[in-house]
């Protein structure tokens, strides 16, 4: 298959998908052709996808991307401005966590959505690492409390930027 597939029967000669490519590399000549690749545009796509949420009549295809795995957006559910701006800003970094387990199709989930954040050429170069074993965990938070402490000898500037003291200070009392 290659990178890009029009379906002729489907599509509108519209140029929405030529139009949206972040990375120019499809070419609509006219109303009367069908979008095509450009040359060399297999190695200068970013695989973000837009060409393919963006087409209303689902004719076109990437080879990593079907029209059928792009969600429709949801008018109702978009913010006003004044909602994005109060949302970014009442969020809080929890740092104080609970002694209940986070179910596991909770962290599936999550992590499912995750994958969705832009990265550079939509690459995802994330790896996730899931540790259920609370034995586990405060066995290699306890390799970080040795590097703090290390810090520490050290004198590194770290120590004082991210009081570093303090946290081993909690750490030593079972927080």
């Amino acid at each position: 298959m290659s990178l890009l597939t029009v379906d002729q029967e489907k599509c509108h000669r519209d140029g929405i998908c030529a139009e949206v490519c972040p990375a120019g590399i499809i070419e609509f000549k006219n109303k009367d052709a069908f979008p095509i690749l450009v040359d060399g545009g297999d190695i200068l796509c970013i695989r973000c996808g837009h060409c393919v949420a963006v087409c209303p009549h689902g004719a076109m295809s990437h080879a990593t991307m079907k029209p059928e795995e792009c969600q429709p957006v949801n008018e109702d559910w978009l913010f006003a401005p004044e909602q994005v701006e109060y949302f970014l800003r009442y969020r809080r970094s929890i740092r104080t966590y609970k002694k209940d387990p986070v179910e596991k199709e909770v962290l599936i989930n999550l992590i499912n959505v995750a994958r969705f954040a832009p990265s550079g050429h939509n690459f995802q170069p994330v790896k996730w690492l899931v540790i259920h074993k609370r034995d586990e965990v405060r066995r290699m938070t306890g390799f970080v409390i040795d590097w703090m402490r290390h810090l520490i000898k050290e004198d590194s500037p770290l120590v004082a930027a991210m009081h570093l003291n303090r946290v081993v200070y909690f750490w030593v009392k079972g927080k």
